[in-house]
């Protein structure tokens, strides 16, 4: 015979293992009076009917409806279900929410949410919304700049590493360990996180290259070019880097409606020749009839995209010039680029920029905007995107808001994207995944995914250029602090070279 110990014991346990069971039949109904809403419940950020890689962090979410006892029921396709009951925060078990993604790749998840409403303690529900779990993961890990909106100056700023898979964020550098000076243009090779670029300004400024556990510091102003390199793409041998070089200037509206300009008063492309420490003539497009900036190497290596536009009087027409994309051929053996150009984006219309080819070679993504290669500030600014094979237009206006939509890039599998967004208030740039398929049409945006939603509340710092790549970033931001603060600079050249010499027989 059990002791009464015994039996309140069982009592209990029998007890806690029907509260799963008794919460999920709240979640989906309530009691029989249940208020049903017209609409899909509000949640930010809104991961209502988003496409998701099965690799991704929780999604967790907060309800923006003032409510009490918020219940939630996460069902896949497969029979497994994750249940929420609290305040209106959900959060989800990152081991439940693996298991449940990875037990749905290629399936559906359906979200049930019912709650009492907080001023009249009605009991309500929502109609249910989907998630789909896409079989196609993501890059593990997202690295960006986290800088103040601002226009005039900068004070901390810093480049960063997510890991996408779970809320883990590291700091690649500081500027704080640099004399609090400008770090911009992270650039990799690739999407190889051991394989990287960026730019120092003011104090220590260089550009750092890191490769095979070592840091290159480059002095890459020469008399031959504008400035420093600006704009970095890398090739994808890793033997060259193209890159801008530019004569940057900005002023300032006197109108509410728009805060600045970024222009060019000279622009060109050239390309680094990395094992040799040079700047390739033979591989320059040094015009001064046309400025030419942002350029990108195909994924083959065999191709130098640009944007480029015909030079005018800066800035008296600052509002007239359109930049269109253009290519020409790449000859990695002897680093010179052809003389052949092909138009791929015409600047009828409208101005081009931030051309960025799909690792597969499939589809070129770029921005557009009514005027000027600096589309940031402009809330007109979209995403575009073409069939490279016949140069037309794909689907991609879900990418799209009505407030300036910027810089992106890709996963290495070509089937994720990531763009910088204003859509939230119009002032913080956000970083927004979506899903390309096989087509080039792509899903409904989401937003980075934080442990606490409430994250994007409290951080007033944009993320600028966020670059997708395959691992983390082994470098520590100690590793660059000394190289910037410790190593002189190595001076590139501009190489010329030389007439050949026939033999004397």
């Amino acid at each position: 015979m059990k002791s009464f110990l015994q039996q309140q014991t069982l009592s209990l346990l029998l007890s806690l293992a029907l509260v799963p069971a008794l919460l999920s039949a709240c979640a989906e109904k309530p009691d029989g009076t249940a208020e049903i809403q017209s609409h899909p419940p509000v949640i930010f950020p809104d991961y209502t009917d988003v496409t998701v890689p099965v690799n991704i962090a929780p999604l967790n979410f907060r309800l923006q409806d003032p409510v009490e006892n918020l219940h939630v029921t996460v069902r896949g396709d497969d029979g497994q279900t994750l249940h929420h009951h609290g305040k209106q925060h959900v959060s989800f078990h990152p081991k439940a929410w693996k298991k449940l993604l990875k037990g749905n790749a290629g399936r559906t998840l359906t979200l049930h949410l019912s709650a009492l409403r907080s001023q009249d303690r009605q009991h309500i529900a929502w109609p249910p919304f989907s998630i789909h779990v896409s079989h196609d993961s993501i890059d593990s890990h997202l690295v960006y700049r986290l800088i103040e909106p601002g226009y005039e100056k900068w004070h901390i700023v810093g480049i960063y590493q997510r890991n996408l898979e779970n809320f883990d964020e590291k700091p690649v550098i500081r500027n704080e360990l640099t004399g609090y000076n400008c770090i911009n243009c992270h650039s990799f090779c690739n999407g190889n996180p051991q394989q990287m670029l960026l730019h120092m300004r003011a104090t220590y400024g260089a550009t750092y290259i890191a490769a095979n556990g070592q840091i290159e510091k480059l002095d890459t102003r020469t008399p031959h070019t504008l400035s420093h390199l600006t704009y970095p793409y890398w090739h994808p041998s890793g033997r060259y880097i193209a890159a801008s070089v530019n004569d940057i200037k900005q002023f300032f509206h006197a109108v509410k409606e728009k805060k600045m300009e970024v222009f060019d008063l000279e622009s060109d492309v050239v390309v680094y020749d990395v094992a040799h420490h040079s700047i390739l003539s033979a591989a320059s497009l040094l015009t001064k009839d046309c400025y030419e900036t942002f350029p990108a190497f195909s994924p083959d290596g065999q191709w130098l995209y640009y944007c480029s536009a015909p030079a005018l009087p800066m800035p008296d027409h600052y509002d007239r010039i359109r930049y269109g994309i253009y290519r020409r051929p790449f000859d990695a053996a002897q680093g010179r680029i052809g003389t052949t150009t092909d138009t791929l984006v015409r600047a009828d219309t409208h101005s081009a920029s931030f051309p960025r080819i799909s690792p597969d070679g499939r589809f070129l993504m770029y921005t557009e905007t009514a005027y000027g290669q600096f589309p940031i500030w402009h809330k007109d600014a979209d995403i575009r995107m073409i069939n490279l094979s016949d140069g037309s237009p794909t689907e991609v206006s879900l990418l799209n808001s009505n407030d300036t939509e910027s810089y992106h890039s890709w996963s290495r599998n070509s089937r994720w994207t990531v763009v910088s967004s204003r859509r939230e208030n119009g002032l913080y740039t956000l970083p927004y995944f979506a899903h390309i398929d096989s087509a080039g049409r792509a899903s409904k945006p989401f937003l980075l995914p934080q442990k606490n939603p409430d994250a994007y509340d409290f951080l007033l710092y944009s993320f600028n250029l966020p670059e997708l790549v395959s691992g983390e970033i082994q470098l520590s931001p100690y590793e660059l602090q000394h190289a910037a603060t410790r190593k002189t600079a190595t001076q590139v050249d501009f190489h010329v070279p030389q007439p050949s010499r026939s033999r004397l027989r």
